[in-house]
């Protein structure tokens, strides 16, 4: 799980998306503030998904402009290399921030199994939703009751969870 240093932590779409979609993405505001990260890829995927009609999604952006969360810089050389080669695995979002978290010693946030397996062997740092709602609880950014309750709007609005409850995994 993240914690509040100042490590850089890198949310891919679907993992920023939920919170957003779900109507909490100021939780991860307050918790992360500007260590949390997003790519242009993320960005553009977010995009693409506000013109489709998800609207909740225009929060990310609103705290991107209001420097309330960081944009991550453009790529250097080796972080398009290595952006490039995972292209053939992952889609952009994924291979943004596993590059970029590889190269600038950050922390990966997704769901994709097959990301959070590529990130586990070579030793970068990851983490995933359910991770996040557990490590808001730790801290006591929010309560057990209060990360069910998040946990439940992010599956109503499409969210495909291991679990129903974050208590029973605390």
């Amino acid at each position: 799980m993240p914690d509040r240093s100042s490590r850089r932590v890198f949310f891919d779409t679907v993992t920023v998306a939920n919170f957003a979609l779900g109507r909490c993405f100021g939780v991860l505001v307050d918790r992360y503030g500007t260590s949390l990260y997003v790519t242009e890829q993320v960005r553009v995927e977010l995009a693409a998904g506000c013109a489709a009609g998800h609207a909740g999604l225009e929060a990310v952006e609103l705290a991107l402009s209001a420097g309330a969360i960081s944009q991550a810089g453009p790529m250097d050389t080796a972080e398009r290399e290595l952006f490039a080669e995972l292209l053939r695995t992952f889609g952009a979002g994924e291979a943004s921030c596993i590059a970029l978290a590889l190269q600038r010693d950050g922390i990966v946030v997704t769901d994709d199994r097959a990301a959070r397996r590529y990130c586990a062997g070579r030793g970068i740092r990851v983490t995933g939703t359910i991770g996040i709602l557990r490590a808001l609880c730790a801290d006591r950014t929010v309560s057990t009751e209060e990360a069910d309750a998040l946990l439940a709007r992010m599956v109503e609005v499409g969210f495909y969870s291991p679990i129903r409850r974050v208590s029973d995994v605390i």
